[in-house]
């Protein structure tokens, strides 16, 4: 189905046109009655006047598409627009797409927006009108409140309900904490953002209740209730100034080189190091005008239209970009059909349309910032947006997944006689569990992800997964995100596992199985007894090859240089007595360096930001602080470089282990009979006292964090030391992070 570019109107440039017709007939009934009363020893006179009024009227026409606002401060002295430097506003270009962000730029040629996706340069002449004000926070969080529908969790609602609190939207807030509330009764920040309060003993009061206890004199903070204090009953608490945290100023570098890898330096190195720095800046300045390009791609209406031998490929983005489609799909095709031979029951072709930035996607569809695409059942067609988005963001994953949908649609006669593991855990498999290899342009499957792995490991331990007897009776709309994972984990071990073989005929079988009529629970059972003798025997064998699952390593060491390619990037090691560790790491590291036998370690994570939309800072503020402030101590944040890019910078140290309650006071407590008394036990020997192990010192560590904001993740450099040796250490850490680079490169 093609979608026409359309133009849109808005009630505010309405308006404005409104006034400027309005003044424009004012000004023509003047000018005729003026004529009616001149003689002809006047018109030169008027001649004169006119002409003088005339680039005055010129320069009023030329301003008047955007509505007047109060401006602090203009952008450009001869500007279009005189939008204000860091206005949000959204762009209506020609073609009836829209980008929506932070006015960075304006000069008379073009205007820069920034937004979570980057900085989009707009020529002045592509721009239909310019939408600012409230108008734009409105349209904004109706974006954002589809894209929480559509995830569907408490956590997406709580989301949306600080970002409309940030922007004072305090109805929308309330209404998103609601529904937040409503999805998962118990949930704390939902609570909060209601204005509920806990006291110390734990007990939740609703936000009348906490009103009554305010006017008592209690008071509230962060939705934890503290009473009035002693003999100030009535009265609101007197509080203690609240002592800012200390935030150390970043020190200007020099060459964008830390000061004290400086002086490790000889002169011969710090010119190597200054040709390297030269050389990272034009690869980004060449690798961004390259995705530009792409990303400018041409008006729908010129698409590029391949007819492959399976798919339908139509692409504006470049007709390079369309070509590198075309071969992904065909590749993901030949790849499904060696796993699953059935015959097509369908001969239409699926239409795939890959629109050429995420804003054109988002118009065109109506979908939020998190989606990346879909598949439509009725259609067979597969929609998404072409870019090397983010830090290791791909539209291949994308299409890997909602093409294995459109694979289904073609090859199933009814894709709904299929429970939900089957087909999102196939979809999972081939989209998330394998990449592609551009030399012999085919696909490499079986991959373990590491999200859905460490994921499913944590629920099997926790005993909080799907059960394989139960696992047919998901209803679909009991299927969330967190049984992603689990599919997976059973399409992978029934491909993959220690008897693939019978796998893989297991799944053949059920695929034929549900040609005709619903498949259900029995006949998984059915099929767990003739290959694993049991489904309580194949639950056992699956447990056991799911928790000793271990992912691939991230990359690949080269001398003192470990390289990633799956997550795009690389570091150096800072000397011969950091050792690489590949394997045995946490979930969130690629790569961890060790110093000998000690402690100090320096790693790379990466982390997720559930909210694309959600800007590097707030992220930051709202969810990674938080989070930290409750685990450390001493959190103090500031900012610098990883690799010659601007980053945030934090600085922690571990909490020390509260001490035990005396078990004295325990008892007492439990007892609650002021009346009783207790036998005592007899006073303990010094024999007895020396026998006793004595419990070692607390030694905590300090930590220093690099972290780089993307759209969907973070990298995050980190170094953790012995609190006695970070000033030593901290210098390797700041070699490693120096030494950072990002690779650039489409990966499609």
């Amino acid at each position: 189905m093609k979608l026409e570019s359309t133009s849109k109107s808005t009630p505010q440039n309405l308006s404005t046109r409104a006034e400027n017709l309005t003044q424009r007939s004012r000004y023509i009934r003047q000018r005729k009655q003026t004529m009616y009363k001149l003689t002809c020893a006047h018109f030169l006179t008027l001649v004169l006047v006119l002409g003088l009024l005339a680039p005055f009227s010129s320069s009023m026409a030329g301003t008047s598409r955007i509505s007047s606002h109060s401006s602090t401060r203009s952008v450009g002295s001869n500007s279009s627009f005189a939008l204000e430097l860091g206005e949000r506003v959204i762009v209506v270009l020609k073609d009836g797409s829209e980008v929506i962000g932070e006015l960075i730029e304006e000069d008379d040629d073009s205007i820069s927006v920034k937004s979570v996706f980057g900085v989009t340069s707009i020529e002045t002449s592509r721009i239909e009108s310019v939408i600012r004000g409230p108008e734009v926070d409105r349209r904004e969080f109706a974006k954002r409140e589809k894209s929480a529908n559509r995830r569907g969790s408490a956590k997406a609602f709580i989301d949306l309900g600080k970002w409309a609190t940030q922007r004072g939207l305090a109805d929308r807030a309330r209404e998103a904490f609601e529904r937040a509330l409503a999805l998962e009764p118990g949930n704390e920040e939902a609570r909060i953002g209601l204005g509920w309060g806990q006291t110390s003993e734990g007990e939740w009061k609703t936000p009348s209740d906490v009103a009554s206890l305010m006017i008592k004199g209690w008071s509230l903070d962060a939705g934890k209730l503290s009473p009035p204090s002693q003999g100030r009953s009535g009265n609101p608490p007197v509080r203690p100034p609240v002592t800012p945290p200390v935030v150390k100023k970043p020190q200007p570098p020099q060459g964008g080189t830390p000061e004290s890898v400086l002086e490790r330096l000889s002169p011969e190195q710090l010119e190597r190091r200054k040709r390297e720095l030269e050389r990272r800046k034009k690869g980004r300045e060449k690798f961004e005008e390259k995705k530009r390009r792409e990303y400018e791609g041409v008006p729908w209406s010129q698409r590029s239209v391949i007819k492959s031998r399976n798919w339908i490929i139509e692409c504006n983005s470049t007709p390079e970009v369309a070509r590198t489609y075309q071969w992904i799909m065909e590749a993901l095709s030949s790849t499904l059909n060696k796993f699953f031979k059935s015959k097509e029951v369908r001969s239409q072709k699926p239409l795939v349309k890959i629109y050429r930035n995420h804003e054109e996607f988002m118009l065109k569809t109506g979908m939020g910032g998190g989606v990346g695409g879909f598949y439509q059942p009725s259609s067979q067609n597969v929609t998404a947006y072409h870019g090397t988005f983010g830090l290791t963001g791909t539209t291949y994953t994308v299409l890997a997944h909602e093409g294995t949908h459109a694979f289904q649609g073609k090859k199933m006669p009814n894709m709904g006689n299929y429970p939900n593991w089957y087909i999102e855990g196939m979809a999972v498999y081939f989209g998330d569990g394998s990449k592609l290899d551009y030399k012999k342009k085919k696909l490499v499957t079986g991959l373990i992800p590491r999200d859905r792995l460490f994921h499913i490991q944590e629920k099997i331990r926790d005993n909080k997964h799907t059960p394989l007897s139960k696992l047919d009776g998901l209803e679909r709309n009991r299927f969330s995100g967190t049984h992603y994972a689990d599919s997976w984990a059973v399409m992978h071990f029934l491909i993959n596992g220690p008897e693939s073989k019978k796998g893989q005929r297991f799944l053949a079988e059920y695929w034929v199985m549900g040609e005709k009529r619903p498949v259900e629970q029995g006949q998984f059972n059915m099929l767990a007894e003739k290959y694993f003798d049991s489904v309580s025997e194949m639950e056992k064998v699956w447990q056991e090859y799911v928790l000793g699952l271990k992912p691939d390593p991230a990359g690949e060491v080269d001398g003192d240089r470990f390289s990633s390619m799956d997550f795009m990037f690389s570091i150096e090691r800072p000397g011969k007595d950091w050792k690489y560790l590949l394997v045995d790491i946490e979930d969130r590291d690629l790569v961890l360096l060790r110093k000998g036998d000690t402690r100090n370690e320096i790693r790379v994570r990466l982390l997720s930001k559930s909210d694309e939309t959600q800007s590097p800072q707030d992220w930051i503020d709202n969810d990674l602080l938080p989070s930290m402030r409750k685990k450390y101590d001493k959190v103090q944040q500031t900012k610098g470089e990883l690799g010659g890019l601007a980053a945030y910078v934090l600085e922690f140290e571990d909490r020390a282990p509260a001490p035990p309650a005396e078990k004295e006071e325990e008892e007492a407590k439990k007892e609650g009979d002021a009346g009783s008394r207790k036998i005592q036990d007899p006073p303990k020997s010094p024999d007895d006292v020396k026998k006793q192990p004595e419990k070692e010192p607390f030694k905590p560590l300090k930590y220093r964090s690099y972290i780089l904001v993307g759209v969907s993740n973070a990298y995050e450099l980190r170094g953790s030391f012995e609190a006695a040796e970070f000033a030593s250490l901290i210098q390797d850490l700041e070699w490693v992070a120096f030494s950072f680079e990002k690779i650039l490169r489409n990966r499609w």
